[in-house]
């Protein structure tokens, strides 16, 4: 007997689905019959993922958004409603960071970086809950980082403040619209084998970096952070919410 798809027909959306995390998790909720909305800022990526899934016998729906921009978040939750139903399940993955020490960063890139990785979080959840609201209720999952619960030398300050960030407004959430059934989590990942971090640093040089916080001594993979995303997005994580669950080979040790 065939098993069931956990996510059939379900509409899901991922922010910053053009690579790395974001799209191993939009392929995994395709693969899980899901009916993904890929919000991607660059064209050619959020494409390059859309097509791979069709290809694969998926159903997907790219918009081009800026996730930090209120008004395209807001386009790109009504579009993916349009046509997949109403938002059930969410996964905001969008982040990153300008690089700088406390006395180096400037408040330029201070800002750049918590628009990016905490306002995204932000505008996402303030349109997608209401949708879940009205329909029932949902899952959402943040991606936070390990950065944001220890100290992490190779992480920019402003970007250990914005996922520590993400992960107190994601229990916040929790515990804010659990009566409305809308499950809020986060994930942590640990240095993760992402397109950006392959092309700075070999398989290697990932592994001498993972030894000075995590007890497995490797990068993590895309598709098992996706493998979390997915757990705490299904049924069968149904009493789980306010967590942040760490995908970092046991890395909660401080650094």
């Amino acid at each position: 007997m065939m098993q069931a798809r956990r996510f059939e027909g379900r509409s899901v959306i991922v922010t910053g689905a053009g690579s790395g995390i974001g799209a191993a998790t939009a392929q995994a909720f395709a693969a899980e019959g899901a009916l993904v909305t890929l919000a991607e800022l660059d064209p050619v990526k959020g494409a390059a993922v859309r097509a791979a899934i069709i290809e694969q016998g998926g159903k997907a729906l790219f918009v081009e958004t800026d996730a930090a921009d209120e008004g395209s978040v807001k386009g790109m939750i009504e579009a993916a409603c349009a046509a997949h139903g109403p938002v059930r399940h969410a996964f905001n993955n969008v982040g990153l960071s300008r690089p700088g020490s406390l006395e180096e960063l400037s408040l330029e890139d201070w800002n750049w970086t918590m628009r990016i990785s905490l306002t995204s979080v932000f505008l996402a959840m303030k349109y997608e809950v209401p949708v879940m609201r009205t329909n029932g209720g949902g899952t959402i999952v943040n991606t936070a980082s390990m950065s944001g619960r220890i100290y992490t030398p190779s992480a920019a300050p402003s970007y250990s403040a914005a996922k520590a960030g993400v992960i107190h407004l994601s229990q916040y959430a929790s515990c804010a619209y659990a009566k409305d059934n809308i499950r809020v989590n986060s994930v942590l990942p640990g240095l993760t084998a992402t397109p950006l971090i392959t092309s700075m640093f070999t398989t290697e040089q990932q592994g001498v970096i993972a030894s000075e916080h995590q007890m497995i001594h490797r990068a993590v993979e895309p598709r098992e952070v996706a493998a979390a995303v997915l757990f705490l997005s299904s049924d069968e994580a149904a009493m789980i919410t306010g967590r942040g669950l760490e995908v970092a080979g046991g890395g909660s040790h401080p650094g």
